[in-house]
């Protein structure tokens, strides 16, 4: 697949992934897979649907994404700069709460949305009215992964740590749900590693290997006895295009066991998105993808035995990158 040509280079990889088939086989799997489960699709366009646009240089669409209590799904607009609230039985939009210019991404916690965009986070209440506004040194300015955790919010850096807005204090990894703080490194070539900081301070380390050169390795999230990661590998390098895939690996009191399980994340990407995935509270991944049909949003749920069912045959098909599909202006 053709990376698109805008943006930091996280962006520029977080667009594929590694099959399974690329682990070595000292990264062997232990259990049967994750079980693929469509839980809402929403349309593009009309007044129930998600809003679309095509720029020039980039299509704009669903940025990020939540799932929310009593059976909704939030998605943040870039198209629109809003957050859209839909059904998520029916897809449709239900609620529009405006939002901040250009937003990048956002959090839902204890019935409130915090919405980052350049400069700052802006907190707002289920209503739309804004409820605080948070800043943070300028030296931060442009970060585009946002996440909460006990009450504090933090920025996710390009450089791996995470900044407590609240304290303006910088701790090493991207924190998780779990309170676990975790920290990829590119070792070149075919490896790479991770470290994680648990929520009681241990501190534990893993190297691992691929069949392909690594492009990029980055945080996807954590429970108490999992850490999943998005290992993107080099199809080729010129044009850069690469594979993406999630794995699952093991994490115990005594610390990090072998990837439990991994899945191919299928190439299609119908607009920029700054988060496609996210760890619920009971370690089930969910993953926002973009067609040309509408915004999907998937649940993978880990299994140990039986026959994994994995993505639908026409979203693996699909094959699809807004990059192909750009606005061009011509020079003058």
């Amino acid at each position: 697949m053709k990376m698109k040509n805008s943006h930091s280079l996280l962006l520029m990889l977080a667009i594929a992934g590694i099959s399974a088939g690329n682990l070595n086989a000292q990264n062997k799997q232990t259990a049967a897979g994750w079980n693929v489960k469509e839980i809402s699709m929403t349309k593009w366009g009309g007044q129930d649907g998600l809003p679309y646009m095509a720029a020039p240089g980039v299509n704009l669409g669903a940025t990020s994404f939540e799932v929310l209590p009593e059976n909704k799904i939030a998605f943040l607009s870039s198209a629109s700069n809003e957050i859209i609230i839909t059904d998520k039985s029916t897809g449709k939009a239900i609620k529009k709460i405006p939002v901040s210019f250009a937003p990048r991404d956002f959090v839902y916690d204890n019935g409130l949305f915090y919405v980052l965009n350049e400069q700052l986070v802006t907190v707002y209440n289920e209503a739309g009215t804004i409820i605080k506004k948070l800043e943070f040194p300028n030296t931060y300015l442009g970060v585009e992964r946002l996440a909460r955790f006990n009450n504090s919010t933090y920025l996710l850096l390009p450089s791996g740590n995470s900044l407590k807005i609240e304290s303006t204090k910088e701790y090493e990894g991207w924190i998780t749900f779990s309170g676990n703080f975790v920290l990829t490194k590119l070792n070149g070539g075919n490896s790479y590693s991770f470290k994680v900081i648990t929520a009681d301070g241990k501190s534990y380390e893993k190297t691992l290997n691929t069949d392909k050169i690594v492009a990029g390795i980055y945080v996807v999230g954590a429970t108490d006895n999992r850490i999943f990661l998005d290992v993107q590998t080099y199809i080729t390098e010129s044009p850069i295009s690469v594979e993406r895939n999630i794995i699952a690996v093991e994490l115990t009191s005594s610390g990090l066991g072998n990837i439990v399980t991994s899945i191919k994340v299928p190439d299609c990407y119908y607009v920029l998105s700054n988060n496609d995935f996210h760890v619920s509270a009971n370690g089930n991944i969910l993953n926002m993808i973009t067609t040309p049909q509408g915004a999907f949003v998937f649940s993978l749920t880990e299994i140990k035995s039986g026959k994994a069912m994995g993505y639908p045959s026409s979203i693996l098909a699909a094959q699809y990158h807004f990059n192909d599909h750009l606005i061009t202006v011509d020079a003058k």
